[in-house]
């Protein structure tokens, strides 16, 4: 199967918009019940504040959060003849992204830590391959943030003072 590379570009483009600026309605829905549902009034504030930001990014066109992750697609279809000009479709797209959403530029060189400007670089975005019995190709993106790993704490030992440091 042969993409046309334009037309991937496009959807790459409008997917990574519409991931950074949009919740499902379940979602929404899920909140606004719990928002209903809180007795506690410094939760509830937090939750009309959540809402309160999905409604603004929703009608302006702008991120939910300033954390809008490292970029993955899923390309579920099946052998993709022009892989690498798909890829670069795709890479093309989240530069797009990065300038028009507008995406936080959060890729770096993994040695010198260098932030690309564009969220492209080795191997980013993450491109994951599904094989399939289809005939069509079938694009998912995922924007994964770091917020929730946060949470975690890491101490290097330096190397000559041994195990206890």
């Amino acid at each position: 199967m042969k993409l046309n590379v334009k037309t991937v570009e496009e959807v790459g483009l409008n997917l990574l918009t519409k991931a950074a600026t949009k919740l499902p309605d379940e979602v929404k829905n899920a909140l606004k019940a719990a928002y209903e549902a809180e007795e506690t009034s410094t939760a509830k504030t937090e939750l009309k504040n959540i809402l309160d930001n999905i409604e603004a990014a929703e009608k302006l066109q702008k991120p939910m959060c300033q954390d809008t992750g490292l970029v993955s697609f899923y390309i579920k279809s099946r052998e993709i003849e022009n892989f690498l000009e798909v890829t670069e479709a795709l890479k093309k797209a989240t530069i797009k992204a990065t300038e028009q959403v507008p995406l936080r530029p959060n890729a770096v060189h993994p040695l010198t830590r260098k932030n690309t400007g564009n969220n492209v670089g080795e191997h980013i975005p993450n491109i994951n391959w599904i094989y399939s019995e289809t005939d069509y190709a079938e694009i998912t993106v995922f924007l994964k943030g770091a917020g929730s790993e946060n949470m975690s704490r890491l101490e290097m030992i330096t190397p000559g003072l041994g195990i206890k440091g």
